[in-house]
């Protein structure tokens, strides 16, 4: 029993030395090996050509010894040629770096989706940006460096974003210069404006961004910020793409001589109504840090009251909404003509 087992041993042992012995020859390195594994050239010699025997004759095998020797690819070749062959593709005999692959057909809906989502290389990249919705382009460590408030300088790329924007307001590159995490924050109030104008239903803005915009501002809080917070705010409400484009709408609703119909002036009201509403929101989501520590000490309008009044200011001051019917004083029937009548303080 002691025999066969000293016998089993003196196998294993040689069977590794074998093995060592072909490593090295892939290394071209025999000395890297331990002393007690390294073989004399001999145990190479009993091998012949067939190397890596211990892979076996089977096709994994032949597939193995094709990917690590030269001798293994002849072996595999034949296989492949026939595979080719079936497929409709050409090889050559023998040669395995020169062999074609199947050809795969692409399907016709991938192509589609392919080349409507390609881009000109002559269209600016900042100008393609500015033209998709924002949650399909979140630009790369935005959310991350709202959060950390990294104010290293913003790159060439994340300034065009804000120039060419559709709504770009007057001054937001000059705030965007400010740093990196400055920049992101301009650049979801510019993504707010066009969300309110564009998209009825969903989200306005990302309520992750919410939450990363929120804390940028709580961040600029701490370090003693909360007057330029303050000022980011009305310049932007100041500023802003939407208030003029409400202005310009609800002007030509008032000058129409339907004004006077309930049946005209209820669905245009509600249709600038409900954007100021989610507008509204969203900003006093991300600036409520300012009515807790910061309005109330300087007797300030509260986030809420100054884009209220705001709104007033630009949209319902005319002579035309004093002048009309449904905000002169007169009853009203209607719940959303009566929520944006006392809104406003009319009648």
């Amino acid at each position: 029993m002691h025999q066969t087992r000293r016998a089993s041993n003196a196998a294993s042992f040689q069977g590794a030395q074998v093995f060592m012995a072909t490593a090295a020859d892939l290394l071209d390195d025999s000395s890297s090996l331990p002393s007690a594994l390294r073989v004399d050239k001999s145990l190479r010699s009993k091998r012949g050509d067939g190397k890596l025997e211990g892979l076996g004759t089977g096709p994994g095998g032949s597939v193995v010894r094709s990917c690590l020797s030269s001798s293994g690819a002849s072996v595999v070749s034949p296989r492949k040629a026939s595979v080719l062959r079936a497929a409709g593709g050409e090889a050559k005999p023998g040669t395995a770096s020169s062999e074609r692959r199947p050809e795969v057909k692409t399907p016709a809906s991938v192509k589609r989706f392919g080349a409507e989502c390609a881009v000109s290389p002559r269209e600016p990249e900042a100008l393609r940006l500015s033209q998709e919705p924002m949650l399909e382009r979140e630009p790369q460590g935005m959310w991350f460096s709202l959060l950390t408030i990294d104010m290293s300088p913003a790159s060439q790329v994340e300034l065009d974003r804000i120039t060419s924007h559709r709504w770009n307001f007057n001054g937001a590159l000059e705030l965007a210069s400010q740093g990196r995490s400055i920049c992101y924050f301009v650049w979801c109030l510019l993504e707010l404006q066009r969300n309110v104008q564009v998209e009825e239903e969903g989200e306005v803005l990302d309520p992750k961004l919410v939450e990363a915009c929120r804390t940028f501002v709580n961040g600029q809080c701490r370090e003693g910020k909360l007057g330029e917070m303050y000022q980011i705010l009305a310049h932007f409400i100041s500023n802003s793409i939407v208030f003029h484009e409400w202005d310009v709408f609800l002007k030509r609703i008032f000058e129409d001589p339907r004004a006077n119909q309930e049946s005209f002036m209820v669905p245009h009201l509600e249709q600038v109504w409900a954007r100021f509403c989610r507008l509204k929101a969203v900003l006093e989501s991300i600036f409520d840090a300012l009515d807790s520590r910061f309005c109330w000490r300087h007797r300030l309008p509260k986030v809420g009251d100054l884009v209220h009044q705001h709104m007033k200011r630009r949209c319902f001051s005319s002579e035309l909404v004093e002048a009309n019917p449904f905000f002169a004083g007169n009853a009203v029937r209607n719940e959303k003509l009566k929520e944006v009548k006392f809104a406003f303080g009319f009648g």
